[in-house]
């Protein structure tokens, strides 16, 4: 019997055994991970510090060859972890804020005339669509209204013509619309932004949010 035909022996009942014994080696890998978590953990860093060109070049191969099967299972993970998601996403904002609006204000004036051209092309083919956000957005807004808004209306007005003297946006620090929580139309809510950095704030981010 050759060496080929001896690991290939070896293989199969190695499966086969594998099959056979499946729950109980499970439970038995998973007891010992959680006695050493520790020090596995440590190890499989080390490795991959030590290895970390080979292993991304790995991947990257194997992403390419199953690039259908891995959208496939990001795709199922992600539908299963959204609120894990949406809470990693927020905290990691929060914690890098400065730096990502940054990006964002430098990515917008390096790319202003093509921004505002896709935004045009899609105001053009998408133009039921924005009707109906401005007038949700617009009966939203008489809803957010307080009793105390006309003592506040000159400031409010004020701050609407600065920001389109200085190419800004009026955003709502609490949004009008949100699942979680509701702001109002006063002046204690409103802030400046650059266009890019209001489209990408949207309405799922504030501060002290819930």
């Amino acid at each position: 019997m050759t060496e080929t035909e001896r690991k290939k022996k070896k293989n199969l009942r190695q499966r086969k055994y594998y099959q056979e014994n499946k729950k109980l080696i499970r439970e038995k890998a998973k007891a010992h991970y959680a006695e050493n978590k520790g020090l596995m953990r440590e190890r499989k860093k080390e490795y991959y510090q030590e290895n970390k060109e080979l292993i991304k070049e790995k991947v990257k191969t194997y992403q390419e060859k199953n690039i259908l099967k891995v959208r496939l299972r990001n795709k199922i993970w992600r539908e299963k972890n959204k609120r894990y998601l949406l809470e990693k996403n927020r905290q990691y904002y929060w914690e890098n804020r400065e730096i990502l609006l940054e990006r964002q204000r430098q990515y917008y004036e390096e790319n202003i005339e093509q921004i505002k051209l896709k935004n045009k092309q899609w105001r053009d083919n998408n133009q039921g669509r924005c009707r109906a956000i401005s007038r949700k957005r617009k009966a939203s807004k008489k809803q957010a209204i307080p009793v105390w808004f006309s003592q506040e209306k000159k400031k409010i007005d004020f701050v609407y013509e600065k920001a389109k003297e200085f190419g800004f946006q009026v955003d709502h620090i609490v949004p009008l619309i949100s699942k979680k929580v509701c702001g109002l139309h006063t002046w204690a809510n409103l802030q400046l932004l650059e266009p890019k950095i209001n489209l990408s704030k949207k309405n799922l981010y504030w501060p002290d949010m819930p």
